[in-house]
């Protein structure tokens, strides 16, 4: 498939009656050994006893593939196109694209778990396609501050300047996620004074132009949205202490 060009050196690709697969070295054999067998990689991973599954826009699944621990999902449209294109895409798959942004942005320090595996089907002229991630433990912010047990205190103000800086560093990369929400932050290392937050969901990340600020501003502003929607739905857990963290983080101000 013409698709697969330039890809990252680590990855090899093939294709099989009906599609075509993307894939690690690391988990080639694993991934083989599954479209083998006629099934897709997501059916697979929703057999796999033991699995762990994580619930958003479809369930995904915490499975070990090959030697490595990885998320399978299905990629899912959201928004108007999902009610008549359901889960079906025209053109170059997406999980290329992912491939692509994940390494650039882990060039500009920006962590985000790596794309293991991406295989396409054939749907008369669209594709439907399943995607594996490296898995990274870890709470969403949403999962972080909105469940049990939130952090408080100095542990708290270290994870907003962290994600703030985060945000920061997406930006002076010359990127922006579209869907910069609470969920799509995941925070490693939450109850320690050196938290990692990692940016996830990011094939929709675009660059900008270094003079755009009109673009970076907007980002913050779905930042603000998704943060006021959790507030108005779950109770006002995140307070104007917790945003001057943020803001001192992207301004990259020592606290």
């Amino acid at each position: 498939m013409g698709v697969f060009r330039a890809l990252p050196p680590d990855y090899e690709t093939w294709n099989f009656p009906g599609g075509g697969a993307v894939v690690r070295h690391a988990v080639a054999d694993a991934v083989r050994i599954t479209l083998s067998s006629r099934t897709t990689l997501y059916d697979w991973a929703s057999r796999q006893t033991g699995r762990d599954v994580f619930r958003g826009r479809g369930e995904a699944y915490g499975v070990q593939l090959g030697p490595v621990r990885a998320v399978v999902r299905h990629a899912r449209r959201g928004g108007l196109l999902a009610r008549f294109l359901d889960d079906r895409y025209l053109g170059a798959p997406r999980f290329l694209r992912e491939i692509l942004i994940a390494g650039e942005l882990a060039r500009a320090g920006i962590p985000t778990p790596a794309v293991l595996a991406g295989v396409m089907y054939a749907a008369g002229l669209m594709h439907r396609a399943d995607i594996a991630t490296e898995r990274v433990d870890g709470r969403d912010l949403a999962a972080l501050f909105f469940g049990d047990a939130a952090p408080a205190g100095s542990e708290r103000s270290v994870i907003w300047r962290a994600v703030g800086a985060l945000v920061r560093r997406l930006h002076n990369a010359g990127f922006v996620h579209p869907d910069l929400q609470l969920r799509n932050v995941l925070v490693v290392r939450a109850g320690s004074l050196t938290p990692d937050p990692w940016l996830l969901d990011i094939d929709t990340c675009r660059r900008v132009a270094a003079g755009d600020e009109e673009s970076r501003r907007a980002n913050l502003a779905r930042f603000d949205r998704s943060w006021a929607k959790w507030n108005t739905q779950q109770g006002p857990r995140l307070t104007p202490v917790d945003r001057a963290d943020f803001d001192a983080g992207y301004a990259d101000r020592a606290p």
